[in-house]
């Protein structure tokens, strides 16, 4: 779970399977890309990145409360259940952790890092504060104070005010995903080479497709992220067998690939593997 505020946008409780020393993860970024030890409690996070701030300078914190409430308690489990596929024979949600909650950590997952949502959020304070403002809400309102002026042309407002919208935005989920997810199979990978592992990424969402802007849902679109250095799960459309899926090297390699080209942070168990991901996409 995260306190109020330090929101840890790739949980603790994924970062905890990928330790190699005490609390600290292998860890590295496109700035400083040669691999360090970092505890987790201080990577992949932001500090009240998905609280609400008032207007008296209090923030309201529901949706991080909601996320390790409600979502990251169940990794644990969810880790214990993905990884018993190979004896039980398919995955055996409990009614606690269930499918439905898992669908909805993963959605959450895909959206909650500052790399999905932060080029998003940039393109949207481009659009809306390169208008004339002012003359539009004067159009609409009738004339505008001196004070209300400054304040909408105040650099920290506006910071303020796109950083609400976001996070009020990311509590509303799309019930057209969440219900494509649904109808998904959930499949579980592991290594075939048991020398080779995953890393986990800032961006701990990959997607694959046959074709560009291929719709979610079609056969041939994929999301995997990873669980730990030997576990990653994915939805995928074309119907699989029952166990896991044993993925050769090179498909282990496809998947790193994937999560350190759209990150700009990764952490692993291998500080060799960060440094030829870092080599070869950063």
């Amino acid at each position: 779970m995260s306190n109020s505020a330090k929101h840890h946008y790739v949980p603790k409780a994924i970062l905890r399977n990928f330790r190699v020393q005490g609390d600290s993860v292998l860890y590295a970024t496109r700035e400083k890309p040669k691999p360090t030890l970092r505890n987790i409690d201080s990577i992949f996070r932001r500090i009240r990145y998905n609280s609400v701030q008032k207007k008296d300078g209090s923030h309201d914190d529901t949706v991080e409360r909601f996320f390790a409430e409600e979502l990251d308690n169940y990794i644990p489990d969810w880790v214990t259940q993905f990884s018993a596929v190979k004896s039980a024979g398919s995955i055996k949600f409990q009614k606690t952790a269930s499918r439905g909650r898992f669908i909805q950590f993963f959605y959450n997952h895909m959206k909650r890092t500052p790399d999905f949502i932060e080029p998003i959020a940039a393109s949207v304070a481009e659009e809306v504060f390169a208008r004339d403002l002012v003359n539009e809400f004067e159009a609409k309102n009738g004339p505008m104070t001196q004070e209300g002026i400054n304040l909408l042309e105040d650099e920290a407002f506006r910071a303020r005010t796109l950083a609400n919208v976001r996070v009020t935005n990311f509590s509303q989920q799309s019930e057209k995903i969440m219900s494509t997810l649904a109808n998904l199979r959930i499949v579980v990978a592991v290594p075939s080479n048991l020398k080779k592992t995953f890393v986990v990424g800032s961006q701990p969402v990959a997607r694959f497709e046959d074709y560009p802007f291929q719709p979610l849902g079609e056969k041939g679109v994929e999301l995997w992220t990873s669980l730990a250095p030997k576990l990653a799960v994915g939805f995928v459309a074309s119907r699989l067998e029952d166990g896991p899926i044993s993925l050769n090297d090179l498909a282990v390699r496809k998947l790193n690939i994937a999560f350190a080209r759209n990150s700009r942070a990764i952490a692993s168990t291998s500080g060799k593997l960060i440094l030829s991901l870092a080599t070869s996409e950063w």
